[in-house]
This record gives structure tokens, sequence and C-alpha cells, in this order.
């Protein structure tokens, strides 16, 4: 048996999404089959379009979904139909070296992250004349109903708006988690975030969390009032002028605490030269695959004693950090549908990347 599905596939590089009825198999022994309600427009799908990802054609990308459990495989023990939940892209296996040093978020599964296929090889998705369609992130839910690994899934209390939740996948939980788990900033310190997508926005609020005292935020459009509203104490717009004259501008000898949340050789070299001395810089966007190198003052490096460190999901495992941050969310303490500025319908998805690449939002999604 097969359920069909509306899902937006990318057919090729630098192409439009189309909107096509797929039709996906029944849930194997470890699976389950979800109906998706939203999914968030972030840019790493994007990544698989412009080849910043090598991924093969035709693939069902989106990331970041959330849904509701309608089958299960024969072996799934973690959800049962009915329930509510957040989809995690990285399904974490438990028991491999990662998983059980409590680093989920690096489990080994995640070597076939951009693969697209079960673990045998073949697909969970075609098209009704059997093409095969690949699948990113184990999940491709960019479709009204997907299957994806039992470890893939975490339940949410049937009680919260889950359709505002989508973003409890991915960025909220990679940016604050880049903050207090990553570099673990401690009250009082100063700090820098470039890029105010969801993940930006949502270091500013793990700064505000961490009780930082000078929260500089920036970006290539204005978001100020919106940066501010998510707990940043200066805003700069990178297009009036150098960024590291700016932030030097406000804190003279640069911050304790640098993110760069795009992804950019220029901005992570930029996040490492702000820093004063003893200062770290998390990298928290994910570069172009083929991004061999960034440009920084080896001197500085060891006698300024700066470090970098890279963060993959929030560095926790997203079983972790998603709970406590619906947790947190319920408590009033973390934004979570206020990073979400616009809808779409899923005939309106390359409108939403347009949107996106345009810097109009702070986060889009997609409503099923």
């Amino acid at each position: 048996m097969t359920t069909q599905a509306r899902a937006a596939l990318l057919r090729a590089q630098d192409a439009p999404f189309t909107i096509e009825t797929v039709e996906w198999d029944d849930p194997r022994g470890d699976e389950v089959g979800v109906r998706i309600l939203a999914c968030g427009v972030c840019h790493s799908d994007w990544h698989c379009n412009t080849g910043d990802y090598p991924v093969e054609f035709p693939m069902v990308t989106g990331h970041e979904g959330v849904g509701v459990v309608e089958e299960v495989g024969d072996k799934v023990t973690r959800v049962k139909p009915g329930d509510r939940i957040v989809l995690s892209w990285m399904p974490a296996c438990g028991h491999c070296k990662n998983c059980v040093r409590g680093q989920g978020q690096i489990c080994e599964r995640g070597a076939k992250l951009l693969d697209g296929s079960r673990d045998d090889g073949s697909s969970r998705v075609h098209t009704s004349d059997g093409e095969p369609i690949k699948q990113f992130a184990f999940l491709g839910a960019f479709s009204e109903y997907v299957v994806v690994p039992e470890d893939g899934c975490i339940v949410v209390d049937q009680d919260l708006p889950l359709e505002k939740l989508p973003l409890i996948g991915c960025r909220l939980p990679t940016g604050w988690g880049a903050v207090n788990r990553t570099a673990q900033v401690p009250a009082g310190a100063d700090a820098l975030v470039v890029g105010l997508g969801g993940v930006g926005m949502s270091a500013v609020q793990g700064l505000r969390s961490a009780g930082a005292t000078r929260i500089i935020a920036a970006d290539v459009v204005d978001k100020a009032d919106a940066a501010r509203n998510f707990g940043a104490t200066h805003f700069i717009n990178v297009a009036d002028g150098d960024l590291v004259e700016q932030v030097l501008g406000i804190v003279g000898d640069g911050v304790d605490y640098s993110f760069d949340c795009i992804g950019l050789g220029s901005v992570q070299s930029a996040t490492v030269e702000v820093l004063r001395p003893g200062g770290k810089a998390t990298w928290v966007g994910v570069a172009p695959i083929h991004q061999k190198s960034v440009e920084l003052n080896a001197w500085e490096m060891t006698l300024f004693q700066k470090s970098i460190a890279g963060t993959c999901y929030g560095g926790a495992s997203p079983f972790d950090l998603a709970p406590m941050l619906l947790s947190m969310y319920r408590a009033g303490l973390v934004q979570v549908e206020e990073l979400i500025t616009a809808e779409y319908s899923l005939d309106q998805i390359n409108e939403a990347y347009a949107d996106m690449i345009a810097g109009k939002n702070i986060c889009g999604v997609i409503r099923f």
C-alpha cells in the first residue's frame, strides 16, 4: 500500500520547486507515517537548490516539520498513532558512540544526512510512475504526509499549539543551544550575533537567557526592532559600514563571544577578528561544503588566546533540547511563535523562498 500526498520537489539545481503528487510506502519496522501540519522555510533546504550541498534529484526537502502520527511500523516503541510530534532532522539512534556520550546531535547516522534514502539504499517515496525521490535530512517535510525514522520523532504535549511550533525542530534549539550549550556564555558577557534569521534571533534569545550584558545583533537588513524584541541591546546594519569597526565603536576592545549565524567565510573571519583577548567565536551557520578555508590572523589566535567552536543542532541532542525549550515556551521564557513572521501555503513555496532570500522575514512557515 502507499499514501498519496502533495509535495514540493526539487528536480534540478537552480530550478524552482514543483508541486507534485507523490506516493509514500507504508512504514517499515522502525518507521513512522506522519500527517504534516506545518514546516519551516529554512535556508538549509535552499542549499540543496544552490549546489552548496551535494544531493541527488528529484528530492523532497523540508526539515523543520510538525505533525500527527498516523501509522507506525511493527518495531516502533517511541510513538503511537495520534501522537503530536516535532520532527528531528538528526534521528539520534541512542546507541552509537556519540549518542552514548550524550551527543545525539552528531549521531553517526548523520553520515547519511544528505543521502536521501534508507540505510539499505531504497527510497520511501516515489512519483506515481515509480521514479524514486530522495528525502532530505531523513524527513522531506514539504509534503502533506511523510514516512520517517522513529528516532526522528519527538512527542509534544497534546495541549500545545503544535502548528505554531515547527521552529522547535531546528532553528530555536540551534541558536539558543549554540549560546548556552556550545559557548556556555556566562552572565555579564558582551556578545555579537551576525545574521538575524530564525537561528540568529534564537541566539539573541539565548544570550538574554544567559544574562549577557551587551547583546549586539547585526544584519544587512534593518531588523532593529525585532532584534530588540528578542533581547538585543544594540543593532548594527552591516550595509552602513564595516562590521568590525561598528562593533568596536560599541565595545572598544571587542566582545567576549561572537556567533556567525550565516555560514559565510567573510563573516566567520569577522567574528574572530572582533573578539577581545580570550574571546570565543562560535560558528552556527552551515557554510557551503566546498568552502575549505577562512582568513584568520594566526598570530592573534595564539597570543590573544582566541578560540573557535563549531556547533551542530545547538550542541546537544534534540531529544534533550527540544523538550526543555518546550517547557521554557510553556513558562514564557522563550519566544517561539514570534519568530514566525510570514505564513504560506505549499503552492506558495517559491514565493516563500524568494522572501527568505530577500530578508523580508525572520522565519516563514508553510501551513498544510
